[in-house]
């Protein structure tokens, strides 16, 4: 988990949020932010106190805890989930995404499956724009005219929306291989975490990966922290049903 604020993460650990997955929860503290209070914990991981970390880039949200995993040989087992703060988790989380993976290894599961002919996906969003620029700069692809014809004719007319996936280890360190230079590229700027949730689509039809759904099982609370778009949400009131693990909409 993904996380920036450590007296949320000892409000997780107190209400044992995580106690009905019976898997191991690490913690990848993000950001800035004092640690004083949890970096005695076995299962914390300080990313900007690792020697291989990219914190400045804050606007690329959780991909700098997925490039401190992979540069840095944290630990995870052959299959990972890695999820935002914002999240709570249905009992049967864990155990349905690893039988997703169990399926098909070489997938990646998403939660929040939303349509690709969805105006978000390519079209009036922040994130579009400097994926596609850095695609073409990096790598001298154009994504436009492939997005098109994939979102027409693919039979999985879907992707997974927000950063929070499930894959193999191997693949996550095929994706953080491939996306770094693109982040590189991009920069530290307000559009870069939304062009990091379009890429894991992009990357799963260059590579022909398959996208996997699990839409029951989690619900995302989009706290919009780095304030990249347009509303405003009651983060004390969220943070406590987060602490319980109380789905918004239950």
């Amino acid at each position: 988990m993904t996380i920036h604020d450590q007296d949320l993460l000892l409000a997780y650990e107190a209400e044992r949020k995580f106690a009905k997955q019976a898997v191991p929860t690490t913690y990848v503290f993000v950001g800035q932010g004092p640690t004083d209070k949890i970096s005695h914990l076995e299962n914390v991981v300080v990313a900007r106190d690792l020697p291989d970390n990219i914190e400045t880039h804050k606007y690329l949200v959780d991909f700098t805890s997925w490039y401190a995993c992979v540069r840095n040989g944290i630990a995870t087992g052959e299959n990972v989930c890695l999820i935002q703060y914002d999240v709570s988790l249905a009992g049967d989380f864990a155990s349905q995404s690893l039988a997703a993976l169990e399926r098909s290894p070489a997938s990646v599961v998403g939660y929040s499956p939303v349509a690709m002919k969805d105006r978000n996906f390519i079209r009036d969003n922040m994130g579009y724009a400097p994926l596609r620029a850095a695609c073409k700069a990096v790598y001298g692809l154009d994504i436009g005219p492939l997005l098109k014809t994939h979102m027409k004719l693919a039979e999985d007319k879907f992707w997974p929306a927000t950063n929070n996936v499930a894959m193999q280890r191997k693949t996550l360190e095929d994706f953080v291989r491939w996306f770094t230079p693109l982040a590189m590229y991009m920069g530290n700027e307000k559009p870069v975490g939304h062009a990091f949730e379009r890429a894991i689509k992009l990357f799963c039809v260059l590579t022909g990966r398959s996208n996997l759904y699990e839409p029951n099982v989690l619900s995302h609370f989009q706290m919009n922290s780095h304030e990249t778009q347009d509303f405003e949400k009651d983060a004390g009131r969220l943070h406590k049903l987060l602490a319980r693990n109380i789905r918004e909409q239950d």
